[in-house]
């Protein structure tokens, strides 16, 4: 793994945000487990709401898989991204459609969720039931 930056918002001020909304757990730690354009949405979205909300872009850490292919070709939500961890190229089976290896990835990472994104694993009922053997918002 490979981190890029740290987060800077108190955990009180972010737990106050969520409690007071009626929720009930933090998720501080995203696993994008999603490439391309799918994965540079998500972050910026997620970049955006961090900032509007806190004023401050670190308040998630954004953690997302990256083949070699997508580190050669200087992917920009590999550089969008706080960390990025190295998975196996070719074929989505080998990774980004493979359930285990997100839920093997999202546990290392310590995760609080994991977006999926569109396609690869998003559509196998699977990963959520994975996720939640491990508390891992879907």
């Amino acid at each position: 793994a490979y981190k890029i930056s740290n987060m800077s918002t108190s955990s009180a001020e972010f737990e106050n945000y969520v409690f007071s909304r009626g929720g009930n757990r933090l998720i501080r730690t995203v696993l994008i487990s999603s490439n391309g354009l799918g994965a540079t949405k998500a972050i910026r979205s997620l970049r955006s709401w961090a900032y509007e909300t806190f004023k401050s872009r670190d308040v998630l850490h954004l953690v997302c898989m990256a083949t070699e292919d997508d580190l050669r070709t200087n992917a920009e939500y590999i550089r969008l991204a706080d960390e990025y961890i190295i998975v196996e190229g070719g074929s989505n089976v080998h990774n980004f459609a493979n359930v285990d290896l997100i839920v093997k990835i999202a546990r290392r990472c310590g995760a609080d969720a994991v977006w999926p994104g569109w396609g690869h694993a998003s559509e196998n009922p699977k990963l959520p039931e994975g996720l939640s053997h491990h508390n891992i918002a879907f």
